[in-house]
């Protein structure tokens, strides 16, 4: 099993817009509110991806992800991305509206992208249909994010999939 790569610190606070202001939620209270183990956050353009009219969804992390099977998870778009070094750390700011609830069913950390299977890409965004697609993405979504590492780096990683049944749009 390869090593974890720290992706972000602890989170404690959420940055909403809404209009022309940025809102901040406790982390944990927003969690609770909403009775979600935690937040998926997409870029804004694939947020737009998401298949709705489906009733399952599959998103890719790099390398690993918290997710556990049988919680529940709200999906929601970044507005304006975050940052990260190593050593600096800037939160993303977050749509305030059109979530996503869903409820995870697998999860499988650690891959090399050699084991992704063809039936994986089934339910994922509508522009990751393949391997090469995956890379591509994976690199374009942590650009900013690890921006301390090489595309290579990044890849080298390996990435972690997901799978959620969606609950409810709103």
């Amino acid at each position: 099993m390869k090593k974890h790569f720290i992706r972000t610190k602890k989170i404690e606070k959420l940055f909403f817009l809404k209009g022309k202001k940025i809102f901040v939620n406790d982390f944990k209270a927003f969690l609770k509110k909403y009775k979600v183990h935690d937040l998926i956050k997409l870029l804004k353009e694939d947020f737009k991806l998401i298949n709705k009219k489906e009733k399952r969804f599959t998103h890719f992390n790099i390398q690993y992800t918290i997710h556990k099977p049988g919680r529940h998870y709200l999906i929601t778009g970044i507005i304006k991305r975050g940052y990260s070094d190593g050593v600096i750390y800037k939160h993303p700011i977050l749509k305030n509206k059109n979530f996503i609830l869903a409820k995870c069913i697998s999860v499988k950390n650690d891959l090399d992208y050699s084991s992704v299977k063809n039936s994986d890409f089934k339910y994922s965004l509508k522009n990751i249909k393949n391997v090469n697609d995956l890379k591509k993405t994976i690199i374009r979504r942590y650009k900013k994010t690890l921006a301390n590492l090489s595309d290579d780096k990044k890849l080298a990683l390996g990435v972690a999939i997901t799978k959620l049944k969606i609950i409810k749009i709103f």
